[in-house]
């Protein structure tokens, strides 16, 4: 196990609880959060605590951090990889920017993936959600150019609007068994789809998939 990395800086809160509050004097390339600091155990990591934090390349946090909030790694340009253990929720642009994130560990926990949580991650190729996640919001990916297959959670019944808009290299989707409706500009400007199975109760809102123009009607179950 890789030791936590020291000088970081924490905040405490009501309840006796800690967070994650930002990169402080600590200077690590590849930063282990410890589950517990001065006593008391690491919850969360707030907002904008490592946003812009140019040396770090990769992030692990114990299975005590249940959220990550807004734009906490965001713009992170060196990120390459994180990974979450026992992490609830993703808040909105909590990794917006991050160039070079690659490798994510997800966990088998995470419930809720926030608005534009991941939007501009040019570098991300691959996205497998785990079974937990029951929402991922708005344009959580949008921007996301060189990603080219997703798996989501079969507990997801909705794709909010813009969610993969502009994800020009996605080649294939795995879409969730309960899924109800997909939203407006939910995979626009998706060039890359030729085909998608979509279950049989599935609504499509008509702009949907706007501008695939590669997407074979053939391809598509209603």
């Amino acid at each position: 196990m890789s030791k936590v990395s020291k000088g970081l800086e924490y905040s405490l809160l009501d309840g006796g609880v800690a967070v994650l509050a930002g990169i402080g004097y600590c200077e690590n390339e590849h930063i282990t959060v410890p589950s517990v600091v001065s006593g008391f155990p690491v919850v969360g990591v707030t907002e904008k605590a490592f946003c812009k934090a140019l040396q770090v390349k990769s992030i692990t946090l114990p299975a005590s951090v249940k959220f990550i909030d807004s734009q906490a790694f965001a713009w992170c340009h060196e990120l390459e990889s994180v990974a979450f253990e026992g992490v609830l929720e993703i808040g909105e642009r909590a990794f917006m920017g991050c160039d070079k994130l690659t490798d994510i560990d997800f966990g088998d926990e995470l419930e809720i993936v926030g608005e534009k949580a991941f939007a501009y991650c040019p570098a991300l190729t691959s996205v497998k959600l785990p079974d937990s996640v029951s929402s991922v919001q708005p344009s959580a990916f949008e921007g996301c150019r060189n990603l080219r297959t997703v798996t989501l959670s079969d507990h997801i019944k909705m794709i909010e609007n813009g969610t993969f808009y502009g994800c020009t290299s996605l080649r294939q989707v795995q879409l969730p068994r309960r899924l109800e409706y997909v939203d407006e500009y939910a995979f626009a400007y998706c060039t890359g789809l030729t085909e998608m199975l979509i279950p049989s109760r599935t609504v499509l809102n008509k702009d949907a998939f706007f501008e695939c123009g590669n997407l074979s009607r053939n391809g598509v179950v209603c």
